[in-house]
């Protein structure tokens, strides 16, 4: 962190965030900005050294751990408490109480779905599936976990390149996926299904648009299943374990299936907005793509349901 600026729009965005309350955090709400909060006051003290941010850190992540198992389903954990963990490393807060609902929250909590997070991520190939991926990667890093890491990695590559691992499970609506006896999170390079590009589809996140059919139903759900992709590969990139590449660069096929050929065919509310948007210049920075416009106003800058935060991207 220490030849970033401090100035400039991106920190001027993980700045107003760091300084905004997120005491007590609460990871049962899966639409908290909570979490992304506390990872800013973390950025914010790993650049400057300024304590009273670190101390924000550490009194949410105090607070979770003495409350022990949260409330709701597996999505909000899994949209949530990735970026504790990463808000707990920036300031270099480390206790047992801690580690241990780290795990707890990716091993031993039952949601009211009636999964572990990590069960969860294995079951569902979709968004919730790929949120879980982002803060499993997140937890089993900052636990020093190479054996976990290292499994949900393999995992996640098997269900991109198949065949499809067990216990996952598709939705009854398969039509999206090229091959429908070889079913994948992301459709293969090159794939066409009656004339139409598919290549880089998310089938099971597309069809709650609809079922197979030219021009697609609009539907945010895939954009939601690449904020975990994203998560998920930054932080395993950072362990020296790359997934950028995996199958034809997949999730470079998956976000240019949508803010390029179907923004350009079918409509350009395909393309990132929102809280999708800080996902560009992570994207630019690894592909070299020049998706994200730098304008000092656009949420570019800003964070998603689960990270953000561009500026940590400008001293690479």
């Amino acid at each position: 962190m220490a030849p970033l600026p401090t100035s400039g729009p991106g920190w001027d965005w993980v700045k107003a965030a760091a300084d905004t309350n997120f005491y007590p955090p609460d990871v049962s709400n899966q639409d908290s900005n909570d979490n992304v909060f506390c990872l800013a006051a973390g950025i914010v003290y790993a650049r400057t050294g300024i304590q009273s941010y670190k101390d924000n850190v550490v009194a949410a992540c105090e607070y979770l751990a003495s409350h022990g198992k949260p409330g709701a389903d597996t999505l909000a954990w899994a949209r949530e408490t990735g970026a504790y963990a990463m808000a707990a490393d920036l300031v270099g807060y480390r206790t047992s109480a801690f580690e241990t609902w780290l795990r707890n929250m990716a091993e031993v909590y039952v949601a009211t779905d009636g999964r572990t997070m990590r069960g969860m991520f294995e079951a569902r190939p979709n968004n919730w599936g790929t949120h879980g991926f982002g803060s499993l990667g997140a937890i089993y890093r900052y636990l020093n976990d190479t054996t976990e890491l290292t499994e949900i990695r393999d995992y996640w590559i098997q269900l991109v390149v198949g065949p499809k691992p067990s216990p996952a499970s598709y939705g009854s609506d398969i039509s999206w996926h090229v091959d429908e006896n070889n079913l994948r999170q992301i459709n293969p390079q090159g794939s066409v299904k009656q004339g139409m590009n598919i290549d880089g589809v998310l089938p099971d996140d597309l069809r709650r648009g609809s079922s197979f059919k030219e021009p697609p139903t609009m539907t945010g759900y895939c954009w939601e299943a690449l904020q975990g992709i994203v998560m998920a590969a930054r932080v395993l990139d950072r362990a020296g374990m790359s997934i950028w590449n995996v199958d034809d660069q997949a999730i470079y096929r998956a976000a240019y299936c949508l803010q390029v050929r179907f923004a350009t065919d079918y409509d350009p509310a395909w393309a990132a907005t929102g809280d999708d948007l800080w996902m560009l210049p992570f994207l630019d920075k690894i592909y070299g793509t020049s998706w994200a416009t730098g304008d000092p106003e656009s949420r570019e800058w800003d964070h998603g349901k689960n990270t953000g935060w561009a500026y940590v991207t400008l001293g690479e």
